[in-house]
């Protein structure tokens, strides 16, 4: 299990959990179901912030259980309840991106400031898909909704603020836990769209891949390329892809 696997685990099994109308009954997820933002997340490591919005304590919450409190720390910038300030954690150690990455804490915001969080589950081409504290279902972000859910966003959703990235490395070797830079599947950056595979970061890199039924064209650093142009050896064998990048 990677560091990255490790988290989303903890954040999903958390789905379905409700906050509670007072201070009991804080770890069953649906009973003492209220609206008045107590939580076994404030309970354990921010007490002082009971009966508050919770949705960056949960993200925190789930960084601590993971790795523990020390090493949480150092990964995400420090710990704070207020969301703009967690954007500002991450930024401050340039590691506050436009394009997501799987584990990367996201951030929306309202017309004022930087309002809600929580985890990038997985993502395509077209939609972010998320692990929220704090929210509630619906295809709107919505801030201070009650509960755990998964979620999802069109990638140019305008409340869309960054995506926070982890210090991955800082995550300890032991007990099972590797450390890797990508995650199976679609991974983006500035230049493009790649594919990871074997859990082993290994990508597909000048070649052309079937992937869920449907075939795809890599370049030769290994970005996705639409209307490719595929050149062969005198012997008819393969010899490069080239063509648009899809960004």
């Amino acid at each position: 299990m990677t560091a990255i696997e490790k988290l989303l685990k903890i954040a999903l099994d958390e789905v379905g959990y409700l906050e509670k109308a007072s201070n009991s009954n804080l770890d069953s997820k649906t009973a003492n179901a209220g609206k008045n933002n107590y939580t076994k997340y404030a309970r354990d490591y921010f007490p002082e912030l009971q009966a508050q919005p919770w949705c960056d304590m949960f993200c925190d919450w789930c960084m601590i259980k993971a790795f523990g409190k020390e090493t949480a720390s150092k990964m995400i910038g420090g710990f704070d309840a207020f969301t703009k300030d967690s954007a500002k954690r991450y930024a401050s150690m340039g590691r506050l991106f436009k394009t997501p990455s799987v584990g990367d804490q996201i951030f929306f915001r309202n017309t004022e400031r930087i309002c809600h969080t929580g985890w990038v589950e997985k993502f395509d081409s077209a939609r972010v898909y998320t692990c929220e504290g704090n929210t509630s279902s619906g295809s709107e972000v919505i801030p201070n909704g009650g509960a755990v859910c998964r979620k999802s966003y069109p990638l140019n959703h305008p409340a869309i603020a960054g995506y926070g990235r982890p210090k991955w490395e800082l995550a300890s070797t032991e007990g099972g836990v590797s450390v890797r830079k990508y995650s199976d599947g679609w991974n983006k950056n500035d230049k493009g769209w790649w594919y990871v595979y074997d859990n082993k970061d290994n990508y597909h890199i000048n070649n052309a891949v079937r992937i869920s039924g449907k075939l795809y064209f890599f370049d030769t650093e290994g970005y996705c390329v639409k209307n490719p142009t595929v050149t062969t050896n005198d012997k008819g064998e393969l010899d490069r892809i080239s063509g648009q990048r899809v960004l």
